[in-house]
């Protein structure tokens, strides 16, 4: 995957077979964290956390 020099850090929700992934890459696209949660109610509070962590 190619991402422009200038891309910011982004935060991903990805249904899977069995829940849910939240992928976190860096500016330059680079997978830097994946979490699974079981509940999408889980995924989503933990994905909003982090987009909110993103905009400080």
């Amino acid at each position: 995957m190619d991402f422009p020099k200038d891309t910011k850090p982004s935060i991903v929700k990805k249904q899977t077979d069995d829940g849910w992934s939240i992928v976190t890459y860096n500016c330059n696209g680079v997978l830097v964290q994946e979490r699974f949660f079981t509940r999408e109610p889980d995924a989503n509070q933990y994905f909003l956390q982090q987009q909110a962590m993103g905009k400080r």
